[in-house]
């Protein structure tokens, strides 16, 4: 093996490096004035005005879901092809997670499975834009207001992605971005939670910090305030300042980044399109994906892991199906025949900013060279 091609690429930058250095000089790492910039200036990236910036991305959700009212005896309607990150927060909620057929030629929620799965208990609709492409947002949209749910939207992978020429995000009650080392901003950590309501966002900015109300909590003379009360409580789970300023370092270079991978995605289609045995999966239609990987079909993906982790390409299934993690509910396994059959063929190809036109080509010419080893063509 002589070259490796990352599935995942951590963007590093002088002026990250810079920011970083300013804020721990001066010592004001844990909150700052870096937080409020960041979430500003987040929020103008994404066209959302209601920006409150948490710690992960699964404090997000958890917060979005107390701000509906989720609790014990409520169903939440999800994806099983997603992370323990997206769905998590359904089982600590106290939630039940109602498991959702996908669209086997997308990866995405089945609009039409969704509608047949709600009941009087559901409340809610999780929906993840897989791999950062859109999910048919118009369709589930349409489902969820003819029966009162209320959507979020795990655009965590999906950062600046758009369908008729609208962002993810602008889909729903609530939406929520990730910062984590590999997603569109590296910030080392921390979400982001966008609101529609300007009373929700009040109500999380106190639920990410113990429920506590910052502008009343202590006296003129920095002791805590004993007249201000707690009613609702929350979690340990704000932004601090030295993330935010990583965060906020590059907001001005993301949408030239995703550009990037978005020619790299292009060049992918057109190498994979040419190859028999091989299905490029397509976006919705009128959607324009951020691709945080690039999503194909094979007939044995197990094979295709193998080797062509062994050539120094780096794939993935990408997810595990959550619904058979026995931590969510006791109920017996759910007969989603799309979401199995998609889990054997699907493969996440490297699809970044730091690919090259060869490195194109070696993954092309190596999934060429796997399909007729194994006489799949």
């Amino acid at each position: 093996m002589e070259k490796t091609i990352p599935l995942f690429g951590v963007y590093h930058d002088e002026k990250m490096d810079q920011t970083a250095l300013e804020v721990l000089k001066s010592g004001q790492i844990a909150s700052g004035h870096y937080v409020k910039k960041f979430e500003d200036g987040f929020g103008k990236l994404v066209d959302q005005t209601h920006v409150v910036s948490v710690n992960d991305m699964s404090s997000a959700i958890q917060i979005a879901l107390r701000l509906i009212g989720v609790g014990p005896g409520d169903e939440v309607l999800t994806s099983p092809f997603a992370c323990m990150s997206t769905n998590a927060p359904i089982a600590t909620s106290g939630a039940t997670p109602v498991w959702v057929d996908i669209d086997p030629s997308t990866g995405h929620i089945d609009p039409a499975a969704l509608e047949r799965v709600i009941t009087p208990r559901s409340k809610a609709v999780l929906v993840y834009h897989l791999a950062g492409y859109p999910a048919n947002m118009k369709r589930i949209s349409e489902i969820c207001r003819a029966h009162g749910l209320k959507i979020i939207e795990d655009c965590d992978n999906a950062l600046l992605a758009t369908l008729d020429g609208v962002q993810v995000g602008s889909f729903s009650d609530f939406a929520v971005y990730s910062f984590y080392p590999n997603r569109q901003i590296n910030a080392i950590e921390g979400g982001a939670l966008c609101c529609k309501s300007f009373t929700d966002a009040k109500r999380a900015i106190k639920l990410r910090r113990y429920g506590i109300d910052l502008t009343r909590f202590r006296t003129d003379n920095g002791e805590i305030n004993p007249n201000c009360d707690i009613p609702e409580v929350g979690w340990a789970a704000t932004l601090n300042n030295l993330c935010a300023a990583i965060g906020y370092s590059q907001l001005s270079s993301v949408a030239e980044r995703i550009e990037n991978v978005r020619a790299v995605a292009s060049q992918l289609k057109d190498e994979l399109s040419k190859i028999r045995g091989v299905e490029v999966i397509s976006p919705q239609p009128g959607s324009v994906p951020s691709y945080w990987a690039f999503l194909i079909k094979v007939p044995n993906n197990s094979v295709f892991l193998n080797n062509m982790n062994e050539y120094g390409i780096n794939v993935s299934k990408i997810h595990h199906r959550t619904d058979l993690y026995t931590g969510f509910n006791a109920s017996a396994k759910k007969n989603l025949p799309n979401t199995e059959d998609f889990l054997k063929k699907v493969l996440a190809l490297p699809c970044g900013w730091w690919m090259t036109d060869c490195d194109i080509k070696y993954i092309s010419s190596t999934l060429q060279n796997i399909l007729l080893k194994y006489k799949y063509v």
